[in-house]
């Protein structure tokens, strides 16, 4: 099997086996009646109730009702993208391929933002929305993903700041894909974007499945303004409910606060790790070659001129070795052609230097 340095599966120590074995037989034993029916669409209340209690540890608060309840962050924003048909829509590049793959599996566009170091770039944005004010369909919604996937950069504070400043100012809603919020390695987390949000401008999209495990299919969009509703009736089309069984599980460790040590755990797993792969990195990779410094989530994107990922990632197979190349990331190609991301958090330790070792070969073969 290839050494998987590019994925985001989440470490399987970091799952609450042993806790979660005792909630499954609680909840077959004591509430078989509820654990194998039905549930609403919009996902079963007392759920809603602890998730509306976990958010607040992201800095706002939330109602249940205005939280419905999906199969992971993925259908989150699919069923968002109901939204985007009759609206133009920016996004941050390169981003996760998840909505880069949506968007294009629509049929639709996505203005696109550059990222750097700091975040996306707002003054950037702020120009070409100064420019699309002449035309009669402006900018309606911007996704970005703050703790960012692929670079591993964190969205700081001012740019925070200034993204709410023109949402208010030229009228759009942002999309915060808040996944990895959790797992910052140098500083504190920072509050969600969303707890800065005073206009209900912002639309919330986060999940457990890089927190308790992603076979619980159990993510969220929190939202105050009316389109939960029609996102929630939206849903009860596509396949009605999240498994009621899922649900029952990440309420029960909500309420038994076991989330935050699986949180503080993980954090402290996954800062060692990430401090492997750049120490790797740094040891084995050319100079020519640049990376990401990894302030949170579980990728560094990698970037070397006259590099093809494709070709890379071929060569990098012959020898077990699996990364995703960095055109997935970017909605053009090209774009994204002569960088790779790479992920610490599935692979053992060993794995990691193993991995980025040999990529270092493949790389310093490339003039």
């Amino acid at each position: 099997m290839p050494i998987n340095i590019g994925g985001g599966l989440p470490d399987p120590r970091t799952f609450p086996w042993e806790r979660m074995g005792e909630i499954v037989d609680y909840l077959i034993r004591e509430r078989s009646e509820t654990t194998l029916q039905y549930a609403p669409s919009e996902g079963i209340e007392e759920v809603r109730k602890e998730i509306s209690n976990f958010v607040r540890k992201r800095g706002f608060s939330l109602e249940e009702d205005q939280i419905l309840i999906t199969g992971g962050a993925k259908e989150a924003i699919y069923l968002l993208s109901e939204l985007f048909s009759q609206n133009m829509v920016a996004s941050e590049e390169p981003t996760f391929q998840g909505f880069i793959s949506t968007m294009s599996y629509r049929g639709l566009r996505a203005y696109p933002i550059p990222w750097d170091e700091y975040g996306p770039m707002t003054d950037v944005l702020e120009k070409r929305l100064k420019a699309l004010r002449m035309w009669a369909d402006p900018v309606k919604y911007f996704y970005v993903v703050p703790v960012h996937n692929p670079t591993g950069r964190v969205m700081t504070k001012d740019r925070r700041k200034h993204l709410l400043e023109l949402a208010s100012d030229f009228n759009f809603q942002i999309i915060e894909d808040d996944i990895y919020g959790f797992y910052m390695y140098d500083d504190p987390p920072y509050p969600a974007l969303k707890s800065l949000d005073k206009e209900g401008r912002v639309i919330y999209i986060s999940s457990f499945s890089k927190i308790i495990s992603p076979g619980l299919r159990v993510g969220f969009i929190g939202y105050e303004g009316r389109e939960i509703e029609k996102l929630a009736t939206i849903k009860s089309e596509i396949n009605h409910q999240v498994s009621t069984l899922d649900q029952l599980i990440v309420g029960e460790m909500l309420r038994r606060d076991l989330v935050d040590a699986v949180v503080e755990n993980s954090v402290l797993l996954y800062r060692k790790k990430r401090n492997v792969m750049l120490d790797a990195i740094e040891e084995y990779f050319p100079s020519s070659t640049g990376c990401s410094y990894t302030e949170g989530g579980f990728f560094t994107l990698c970037r070397k001129e006259a590099l093809d990922s494709s070709s890379l990632l071929k060569e990098a197979l012959k020898r077990d070795v699996k990364f995703i190349p960095g055109e997935k990331f970017f909605y053009s190609s090209e774009q994204g052609r002569n960088s790779f991301r790479l992920s610490f958090s599935f692979a053992k330790e060993e794995e990691i230097v193993e991995g980025v070792r040999i990529l270092g070969e493949l790389l310093k073969g490339i003039k």
